[in-house]
């Protein structure tokens, strides 16, 4: 488990992140936590769905649907298929949390393997470096986004929207395994909504969310293609990762932008 300690310019005087060129600590990850942000960009590539946690439901995105299949989206090499990476792994090692007066502070998991010696300094002279001012900018832009994603979610929960998902995944020859814990819109109670509810959510910037949920509803057949064919279609060889990034086009890098990260 993750152990996240308040970044410090004593403790951490002499460290740098490298880039993220490898993955693999999320291949067994089946889901991953998105931001309100990024739907209308994931909503178009990968399927979406409601998780239930500890302080409600969440949005996350599906990477598989089985304890015994890997994250779709991360290849053998351990990079990600599609040319844009969910934010809460660009924001990795970092994290912001609130500490027992309510104010946020920056921490970091200080036994990630992108820190070391090698990269991009977090500190110089005892400053944080300008790679590092970006960072936190960034850290706490997310931070503010993810606090309003969870109250329109929680609004959207309010409404009695969030349904089980039905799904089934096929085994061998007649074998099925229904998947449970996994949640989305239910479109036809959306469309029973009063005015002043579509009004609330609107105001509380819901409206992205429930429409990118559904939407990406049309990406499960993708997940469940590359979830059966990804060992054969990856094993050893090049050509077959590029068929698999034939899954995906080309995206709009002029939405809001993580690639600084």
């Amino acid at each position: 488990m993750v152990q996240f300690v308040a970044l410090s310019k004593e403790k951490h005087a002499e460290l740098a992140l490298s880039d993220l060129n490898d993955l693999s600590a999320y291949v067994s990850r089946p889901t991953l936590p998105v931001y309100g942000a990024e739907i209308s960009r994931l909503a178009l590539h990968y399927p979406l769905a409601f998780i239930h946690q500890e302080q409600g439901y969440g949005i996350h995105l599906l990477c598989s649907l089985s304890s015994e299949l890997p994250n779709a989206w991360i290849t053998p090499e351990g990079k990600w298929l599609g040319n844009y990476i969910p934010a809460i792994i660009r924001q990795s090692p970092f994290t912001i949390v609130l500490n027992d007066e309510g104010k946020r502070i920056v921490c970091v998991d200080q036994d990630n393997s992108r820190l070391g010696d090698q990269g991009s300094s977090l500190f110089e002279a005892g400053e944080p470096t300008e790679f590092l001012s970006g960072m936190i900018k960034l850290l706490e832009q997310l931070y503010l986004n993810g606090v309003g994603t969870q109250k329109a979610i929680d609004l959207i929960a309010s409404y009695e929207l969030i349904v089980p998902w039905p799904l089934i995944v096929r085994h061998g020859e007649g074998q099925e395994m229904p998947i449970k814990g996994v949640f989305r819109i239910d479109e036809a109670k959306l469309n029973q909504l009063e005015d002043d509810q579509w009004l609330a959510l609107r105001r509380a910037g819901a409206i992205p969310l429930i429409y990118g949920q559904l939407l990406s509803i049309g990406h499960l057949a993708k997940l469940l293609q590359i979830l059966q064919h990804k060992t054969d279609l990856l094993a050893n060889n090049a050509v077959a990762a590029e068929n698999l990034n034939a899954f995906f086009g080309e995206d709009d890098d002029s939405a809001l932008n993580f690639d600084d990260i």
